[in-house]
């Protein structure tokens, strides 16, 4: 048995080596077909910074508690209006504020209620890309979002906004209501 063993040791060395890697590399290359379109990895810029992300500049944000006229909140729940400030320095790139996250506690996620809330259409709620448009900024501008969140939400929560061609990658921008 043991001339048995010496005569393989090197195609069984092999196999304990390539076994794993190839599974490895496919469990890798599997897990990157999913995470190369799904925010993953985050730029964080903390409570009153700003971050550079993709040669734009994205912040200091800022999270309001607001009651807006003629809307009333679901029971147990509050408004909060999140403002970014946003410099492109001239480039076209478009971004998009994907929601605001808890980032303690439950680390609940919530979406942008701007179509569910009257909002003004005129705010910025995303970075138009599309320089032939009348509502493409001109300079420095501020996307301005407004969030239904429960009343037990206190903070930190993260801003999180998405350059599409800079995926996985992502900007968090933290703000204290």
């Amino acid at each position: 048995m043991s001339a048995w063993w010496r005569s393989n040791r090197r195609a069984l060395l092999a196999l304990i080596i390539l076994v794993p890697l190839t599974s490895g590399v496919f469990l890798g290359w599997e897990w990157w077909k999913v995470a190369r379109y799904e925010p993953t990895f985050p730029t964080v810029a903390e409570q009153g910074r700003v971050a550079d992300f993709a040669d734009i500049t994205f912040g200091p944000a800022t999270a309001t508690e607001v009651s807006l006229l003629g809307v009333t909140a679901p029971e147990g729940t509050k408004i909060l209006w999140v403002r970014v400030p946003v410099d492109r320095h001239g480039a076209a790139t478009g971004c998009t504020l994907t929601g605001l996250r808890e980032l303690g506690g439950q680390g609940r996620f919530w979406r942008d209620e701007s179509k569910t809330v009257d909002w003004d259409y005129r705010r910025y709620t995303a970075c138009p890309n599309d320089r032939r448009s009348d509502l493409f900024p001109r300079g420095a501008f501020q996307i301005d979002v407004p969030f239904i969140v429960p009343d037990d939400v206190e903070g930190p929560l993260g801003v999180e906004l998405v350059i599409p061609d800079e995926l996985p990658g992502y900007v968090r921008l933290v703000v204290v209501p």
